[in-house]
């Protein structure tokens, strides 16, 4: 980590002794945070501090706590006296000698900081890769940079601070590596296969979101372009989105052809196309098989790196699946009418198969609705729903969707305040892409009045999940909460 003073080398040509004055209040700032972070001061350069850490994410916290009590201090100090620090954060191999540090890993986080903006702290790919869905704020692409004596282009990220004052929910411009799964069309003879592009769409969805640095959209905003005459850049500005994968599946008989495209939203330029060509003995392990296929070419492509997480499949039997997938729709809906034809659809879906973990879990997260809306007692739903998130999680407690309808019904009903967070909290760190989860875990925090990590995991739904009704719904309460009332009463203009 390299640490600089804004504005010293103009200062100390006009008043050097405060510039002086002012270092010593920056290394005094710096060094009372440094041991709670297991940071080591390996050397000064004038108004630079280098620190060396064990971890990524000692890094980044310490980068955030160091800017933060900066801010702190200038809110009491004259103004004449207030420091204006910009942080750089790299991760990589460095050579030691006498304890001081060397090598390429130094010159890039020296370079690194140099883009940080006042009060600002930049992080490079490597640590983001590291660190991601580990802190509670967010971090924006600000895309490849050039930097001095380095010959790669690096990608730089931002951390957004609470205190930015250009809304919480502002982004950047739209990154290549926020893409949008859009619903594969059926050009079937049969429109009754229209439930294996869906199929298709919903496990390129779950794959791709395992993928660390790809930022997939929530298949609710995805799914409102079915049958939709749209051109690939205006759904990148809509979504804010800047990758696009598209599809097309031809079944027949026993045989199968898929189709699949990467596009620049920005240049609507094909960047990437492939067909697939499968017999159709099981319907599972085809999709399961294309949407490996892909995830690897998009590694290639996009140059990010693939989880080793494998998708497992919580069915064998399609029926299931597609009743499972018309429920989630249904649900969506919040209306009393649609989440009861959600129940039917996911009981069914159970009958069919008992070992549904996911169906369980949406039958449970409807029980909480019905009971949040106060569409039903809560002292009947939400013990029902609490039962049916702990049924799922028996069957399988390695998938998202059943922690987030614990958490949901621990919160609402039960108030365990502790235990509602652990399992929101586990839910994301299995799926960091579930939309529904983060704005959970934002009105939990709300709840406990943590408004600064509300609106962060606000920002995170509204990023993945963009045109859904009920997370824009959410994200103005919040901010209304927050007191930022010109945001909630536009919550939509916030995230453009």
């Amino acid at each position: 980590m390299f640490t600089d003073m804004v504005g010293y080398t103009a200062l100390g040509q006009t008043n050097e002794s405060l510039s002086l004055a002012l270092v010593d209040e920056q290394r005094k700032l710096i060094r009372s945070i440094l041991n709670r972070h297991n940071g080591r001061e390996v050397k000064t350069i004038g108004d630079a501090l280098l620190v060396e850490f064990s971890s990524a994410l000692d890094a980044v916290r310490c980068s955030y706590d160091i800017q933060r009590k900066t801010r702190e201090f200038n809110i009491s100090a004259p103004a004449e006296h207030t420091l204006h620090l910009r942080i750089g954060v790299h991760l990589g191999d460095v050579v030691e000698s006498h304890g001081d540090i060397s090598g390429d890993a130094v010159n890039v986080a020296s370079r690194i900081e140099q883009l940080a903006e006042d009060g600002g702290v930049c992080l490079t790919r490597q640590v983001y890769d590291h660190v991601q869905n580990k802190i509670e704020l967010p971090l924006t692409s600000l895309g490849p940079k050039s930097l001095k004596n380095v010959s790669s282009a690096i990608e730089v990220y931002k951390m957004v601070m609470p205190w930015d004052e250009s809304g919480v929910l502002s982004s950047t411009e739209h990154s290549a590596m926020r893409i949008a799964i859009l619903p594969f069309a059926n050009i079937s003879p049969d429109v009754a296969d229209e439930y294996f592009a869906d199929g298709m769409t919903d496990e390129l969805i779950a794959v791709l979101s395992k993928i660390a640095g790809l930022r997939v959209v929530a298949r609710t905003s995805a799914m409102r372009y079915k049958g939709e005459k749209a051109t690939a850049n205006r759904i990148g500005q809509e979504l804010k989105v800047g990758s696009l994968v598209e599809g097309s599946v031809r079944k027949s008989k026993n045989r199968v052809r898929i189709t699949v495209q990467l596009v620049d939203t920005k240049s609507e330029e094909d960047l990437w196309t492939e067909t697939y060509d499968r017999d159709l003995q099981d319907i599972f392990s085809v999709q399961s098989d294309i949407a490996q296929q892909v995830a690897k070419a998009l590694q290639l492509r996009l140059g990010v790196r693939e989880s080793s997480a494998i998708r497992q499949h919580q069915t064998q039997n399609p029926e299931a699946y597609s009743l499972y997938l018309k429920g989630r729709n249904r649900w969506n809906s919040r209306s009393e009418n649609e989440i009861n034809r959600a129940t039917k659809y996911f009981e069914e879906a159970i009958g069919r198969d008992p070992q549904y973990a996911l169906a369980y879990a949406g039958l449970a997260d409807c029980y909480s609705i019905l009971g949040y809306y106060g569409f039903r007692r809560a002292a009947v739903v939400y013990p029902r729903a609490k039962e049916l998130a702990e049924k799922a999680l028996l069957l399988d407690e390695t998938v998202a969707e059943p922690h987030a309808s614990l958490g949901q019904a621990l919160m609402q009903y039960y108030f365990d305040w502790k235990r509602s967070g652990s399992e929101l909290d586990r839910a994301l760190e299995l799926n960091p892409s579930y939309a529904t989860a983060h704005f959970w875990r934002a009105t939990h925090y709300m709840e406990l009045g943590q408004i600064d990590n509300s609106l962060t995991q606000v920002r995170k739904a509204v990023e993945l999940d963009p045109l859904s009704m009920i997370i824009l719904t959410d994200a103005a309460r919040d901010l209304y909460l927050a007191r930022r009332y010109d945001e909630s009463i536009d919550p939509v203009s916030a995230v453009t």
